[in-house]
């Protein structure tokens, strides 16, 4: 085969892939206790990282950006490509130490002033607690996933993961951190260039945010100044 056909051939193989590739989309329903003790569906159903697995895929080029602002994480809940490099920003007027004890992937990030970041490569997939050793109130939940069909859902809980492969995957719903449901699993049915509507259910309860700092040691009372 001449150089020409083969470029020819390659030229013509990725646009039938990606034909090929499909669509899930649905929504997440949350059901929570109401004040009469029964469950209710929940209104905000944001903040819930839904995801495919069964493949894997090689993480974005790009990093992402988990600033903290106002003694918090913006955003709360992120997803990544397992590989993705994450960075840490203090867009804050106070020093931070960004830290983690989750297996998946423990770190800590050191004091840094404002205007100063941290960067970390994440390479497990896995939940994981995202905290600050200097402000107990500030909690975030980072989602390692193995490949780009992922998504966080907004208020109305609804969610599109697109370039999924053909056949039958996995697919999960995971909470963010500040709230404390099980995780939801099903099932996807893909077809080559077709789309497959998922619905998937949370129970929430409220979850009990106190944590230890990063040696494992109740927190001590600090000035806000600090």
């Amino acid at each position: 085969m001449g150089r020409g056909a083969l470029i020819l051939l390659l030229s013509l193989a990725a646009p039938l892939a990606a034909a090929q590739q499909g669509t899930v989309r649905g929504e997440v329903r949350i059901t929570v206790q109401g004040p009469d003790g029964r469950p209710v569906p929940k209104a905000d159903r944001s903040g819930v990282v839904v995801y495919l697995t069964g493949y894997t895929e090689p993480p974005p080029a790009s990093e992402v950006n988990m600033a903290q602002r106002n003694k918090a994480f913006q955003p709360s809940v992120m997803a990544v490509v397992a590989g993705q490099k994450v960075r840490f920003s203090n867009n804050d007027v106070v020093v931070h130490n960004v830290f983690s004890r989750s297996r998946a992937g423990k770190f800590d990030a050191g004091k840094n002033r404002p205007g100063e970041s941290y960067t970390e490569t994440f390479k497990k997939t896995g939940l994981i607690d995202v905290y600050c050793d200097i402000h107990e109130q500030m909690v975030a939940t980072l989602v390692v996933v193995p490949n780009r069909a992922v998504a966080v859902t907004g208020p109305d809980g609804r969610f599109v993961l697109t370039g999924v492969p053909p056949g039958t995957h996995p697919i999960f719903a995971v909470h963010r951190r500040d709230e404390r449901s099980d995780v939801s699993r099903a099932e996807a049915t893909v077809k080559p260039g077709g789309e497959t509507v998922v619905t998937l259910e949370l129970t929430e309860t409220r979850a009990d945010d106190k944590h230890l700092d990063k040696h494992g040691r109740q927190y001590t009372p600090r000035s806000d100044a600090y």
